[in-house]
């Protein structure tokens, strides 16, 4: 199912204030006499980028069912709890279950979201932890470096809203904002156990990289490739999924490297002593379909179209 959303309002009413904001974020309430906002929201049911401006001054009482991190232009202050700060000088997150006041005046802030289930799910392939519940021990981030990484990132992830409707280009958006959230933002537990299961978790899926690509021309496995790099099928899947930017798991990226080989040996092939079929069951491929179906996919185009150029 295809849950993506690009969906955008203005309106300076403020029933429709109100029925805008309880639609899209659940339990709010706005005190104002004025309520002129604008929100452009992209994402689906994992994450979602809102951009929401304030042309009025409001106060608005928030309970989070998600987690939100958001940073504005000048004037919005907000409370959390005994917390308090304005999202234009730092970063901040509100977490499930915690009440925000904010009091909005001409300004506009921007949002990201996480499904809770999503971020947990995800944060445990990082680092490797499955008993991981995410909770973040304070509201702002780590230091300024990571203040600065996280903007950055968030910046970027803007940039990339007009594509956001290909899926591929949304995970990985989701993704690089995903991992400078976790980065940038003070999980609860030990930082040093995180950092050094995630970088376990990196150095795993590397290797496994390396060796199937300099194996793909066996009769190779995913479990394999676990073996030869010293972890569990299920730990080369969490590294994967943890770290795979081409492919979510080993079984896409083994595939993706036999394409890659026949496409170089198709483009080396001489097409009158050499047909598709040969190269294809060369690397696996035993279903002629299948593999024209991926080979389209990786290069736009039919392998007889490499071949007979």
């Amino acid at each position: 199912m295809n849950d993506f959303f690009d969906t955008s309002v203005r309106t300076s009413d403020v029933a429709a204030t109100h029925a805008w904001l309880r639609s899209q974020y659940g339990h709010v309430d706005v005190q104002a006499e004025r309520a002129s906002i604008a929100e452009h929201a992209v994402g689906d049911a994992t994450f979602a980028l809102r951009r929401l401006t304030w042309a009025c001054s409001a106060q608005v009482t928030y309970e989070a069912d998600r987690f939100y991190f958001a940073t504005s232009t000048p004037g919005y202050a907000w409370t959390v709890g005994s917390r308090a700060g304005d999202y234009s000088v730092d970063p901040g997150l509100v977490q499930p279950g915690e009440e925000l006041v904010g009091r909005a005046r001409d300004t506009t802030v921007k949002l990201v979201a996480f499904d809770v289930d999503w971020l947990t799910e995800s944060a445990r392939a990082i680092y490797g932890d499955e008993s991981l519940d995410v909770r973040f021990a304070g509201a702002e981030p780590v230091s300024r470096r990571m203040r600065d990484y996280w903007l950055a990132t968030v910046r970027w992830a803007q940039t990339q809203l007009p594509v956001m409707a290909e899926p591929l280009a949304r995970a990985h958006v989701r993704r690089s904002l995903m991992a400078a959230t976790l980065e940038a933002f003070p999980l609860s537990g030990d930082p040093r156990e995180r950092r050094a299961s995630a970088l376990e978790q990196a150095s795993i899926y590397t290797s496994a990289m390396a060796w199937i690509d300099d194996h793909a021309s066996l009769a190779i496995t995913v479990d394999d490739a676990a073996r030869a790099v010293g972890t569990s099928t299920l730990g080369l899947r969490r590294a994967f999924a943890a770290n795979g930017q081409l492919a979510d798991n080993p079984e896409e990226y083994l595939a993706a490297a036999r394409v890659s080989a026949a496409h170089a040996d198709l483009i080396d092939a001489d097409p009158t002593c050499v047909t598709v079929e040969e190269v294809a069951t060369r690397w696996g491929f035993l279903d002629r379909a299948a593999f024209v179906a991926a080979y389209r996919a990786a290069y736009g185009s039919a392998p007889e179209t490499t071949l007979d150029r």
